[in-house]
């Protein structure tokens, strides 16, 4: 394990526990600012907003095929309940 990698563990390791210091509104709070800080960071132009929304239908169609795949599992009789599978 290199340096870098130590410090970075040693770092979650001390970030893990000030959480379990923490109340549940503390923790709360603290992911609040996280996600805040993220979506600072996160760029604004156009382009991006556009790569977020072709992302986010992307998933929804895998999601859909998934549901759709499971469906004709079902009604092909897979998942036989009696059977315990």
């Amino acid at each position: 394990m290199g340096a870098r990698e130590e410090a970075f563990q040693r770092s979650v390791r001390e970030q893990i526990a000030l959480n379990l210091r923490r109340t549940p509104t503390e923790r709360m709070l603290a992911l609040c600012e996280l996600l805040d800080s993220a979506r600072a960071l996160a760029p604004t132009h156009p382009e991006a907003r556009h790569l977020r929304l072709r992302a986010l239908a992307a998933r929804q169609r895998e999601r859909e095929q998934v549901r759709a795949d499971f469906r004709r599992f079902l009604a092909a009789g897979g998942g036989d309940t009696a059977a315990g599978v």
